[in-house]
């Protein structure tokens, strides 16, 4: 099976080696772009503060396209579920794999915990329109808190910059005019499997459950004792045992 695997915020396609070496180890051949301007640790380039969804679906399919792969296995996680579901739409998907994946317009992504993760953000002039980052405190609190406490720092220390208009589309929809997140749900005709942590705090069960609900042939699969950072956590053996035999089901 040819797949494709999508990062997220902040990420690169290293942030899913755990995911890659499963598929790997199984015979999949995997393919793992990186989103432009995702480089760690250097000085970001203010040219990723302005890019827009859209940016990052017109990158993917060209990237796709140049592989000569057609209608790949979308594995995304967080944002990249966003963008797995975008690419879907546009017929660029055979089936899709959501770990913790961001939502379309249409769906209310914030809650309590999420805005408390990404507390500092919006006090930044003009946060949409600059590169940004989450702070170690917000990392710790949204991102990390099912991972072991002793790899916090490690984990956070390999998060890069990303694009301010990024997150005010995702999180902001409902004051962005261009609804830069809106995906048709009737264009996602393929199998659908959204897996999702009880203990999100930045993408909230809630929201991930609407997510599944948008698709018609949609599976939806809750994880007790499992937050966002799904493939990384203690127990992603069960996760990941999930995802096969549903790729399994569905091939």
């Amino acid at each position: 099976m040819k797949i494709v695997l999508l990062h997220g915020m902040w990420s690169r396609p290293d942030t899913l080696d755990s995911v890659r070496k499963v598929l790997e180890q199984k015979g999949h051949e995997v393919f793992a772009p990186t989103l432009p301007f995702h480089v760690l640790n250097k000085p970001p380039d203010p040219a990723l503060g302005n890019y827009r969804l859209i940016d990052y679906v017109e990158f993917l399919k060209q990237e796709i396209r140049n592989k000569g792969w057609d209608k790949p296995t979308l594995i995304g996680h967080s944002m990249g579920g966003w963008l797995a579901q975008a690419l879907a739409a546009e017929g660029f998907a055979s089936r899709i794999v959501l770990f913790a994946p961001a939502a379309p317009a249409g769906i209310f992504p914030l809650g309590p915990s999420s805005l408390y993760t990404l507390l500092e953000v919006p006090f930044h002039w003009k946060f949409w329109g600059k590169p940004f980052k989450p702070t170690y405190r917000g990392a710790n609190f949204g991102l990390f808190n099912r991972v072991p406490k002793d790899k916090r720092k490690e984990y956070y220390a390999s998060l890069n910059y990303e694009s301010g208009r990024a997150l005010f589309e995702l999180a902001f929809w409902f004051f962005d005019p261009l609804k830069g997140s809106k995906i048709p749900a009737e264009k996602v005709n393929c199998p659908v499997l959204v897996l999702a942590g009880e203990k999100d705090r930045i993408i909230p069960i809630r929201v991930t459950k609407a997510v599944a609900r948008r698709y018609e042939n949609s599976e939806f699969v809750p994880l007790p004792n499992h937050a966002h950072w799904l493939t990384d956590e203690p127990g992603n053996e069960k996760i990941f045992e999930i995802m096969f035999n549903w790729l399994k089901q569905n091939s």
